[in-house]
């Protein structure tokens, strides 16, 4: 490298740090409202208390699109410790959202078949049933 390289070099390896450095600046607030988020929504969840999954879903939406939108800014920059301990909270926190409300799922999916099982059997004369034949041979 020659003499007159060395500052152009070391201006962007500063302005490529200052630049990930503002990126992290902007991107704390958006990963600590996510956390908000999921916290507020696992606990609910574990309460049993009932909850608005639309407007979860709205603000969870929002600011995964907030971090997608951010995250090319800090692209190749070394990320600092507190961004990536940040991040892996984040995931740990999304994880943990996502086995909570699957299993909201899977209950919900059981009730409607309780209850749709319970409709159908109400609504049946016992016609075709094995019950009626049965009930006339004895």
């Amino acid at each position: 490298m020659s003499a007159s390289s060395l500052p152009r070099a070391a201006t962007v390896v500063t302005l490529a740090a200052t630049r990930a450095a503002r990126a992290s600046e902007m991107i704390m607030p958006v990963i600590e409202r996510l956390q908000q988020t999921l916290d507020a929504e696992n606990a609910l969840i574990a309460s049993g208390k009932r909850i608005d999954y639309q407007a979860f879903n709205q603000h969870k939406s929002q600011g995964l699109l907030e971090l997608s939108r951010l995250a090319p800014m800090i692209a190749g920059a070394e990320a600092n410790r507190t961004l990536h301990a940040a991040l892996a909270d984040l995931r740990a926190k999304l994880d943990i959202n996502q086995r909570m409300l699957k299993v909201q799922l899977n209950a919900a999916r059981k009730v409607a078949d309780i209850i749709a099982r319970a409709i159908q059997e109400g609504q049946s004369d016992g016609t075709y049933s094995s019950h009626a034949w049965r009930d006339r041979g004895e």
